[in-house]
């Protein structure tokens, strides 16, 4: 860092304090504060602009925010035709659907279910059955017959 970089930083702090302390009417003590506190930072701020490529202001100014050139090379034929091609379009596969028949369930697989709502016997037989109704809506269905005669139906989203 040159010298003149130390003297326009502490010139930029010093108007400030001046500007601050006069016009604004900060303490003395800390527009003074404030004046060692921007010197500070301006000094360092400039420290890793001060290359060999900018060794003026005006450089600095000028090259501010600007991003880096960065060398990218130039890619293979082959690699830019591949990724010109066309890619073939395929067809996604059919859904299949899951549903099923009606099958009868076997005595065991009746404990525990649901008792007929009208005389509170538990089921005496039964079938279970996959009803598919599109993406996300597999239903499984059940439907039972107590022995008073009574018919019912459960239906669930997979369970």
């Amino acid at each position: 860092m040159s010298s003149l970089d130390v003297v326009v930083a502490w010139v930029c702090a010093v108007v400030f304090a001046v500007v601050a302390y006069g016009a604004m009417g900060v303490a003395l003590w800390l527009a003074a504060a404030m004046a060692v506190v921007i010197g500070v930072g301006v000094w360092l701020s400039v420290g890793p602009l001060c290359e060999w490529r900018m060794l003026s202001w005006s450089a600095r100014i000028r090259r501010w925010g600007a991003p880096d050139t960065v060398y990218a090379p130039p890619a293979p034929v082959d690699y830019v035709a591949a990724l010109l091609a066309a890619k073939p379009v395929r067809p996604a596969p059919a859904r299949v659907s899951q549903s099923t028949e009606p099958r009868p369930l076997k005595p065991y697989e009746l404990l525990g279910k649901e008792p007929c709502w009208r005389c509170g016997e538990p089921p005496v037989e039964g079938t279970h059955a996959w009803d598919d109704r599109g993406d996300f809506q597999l239903l499984s269905n059940h439907t039972f017959r107590c022995a008073n005669g009574h018919g019912w139906t459960h239906s669930t989203d997979g369970g």
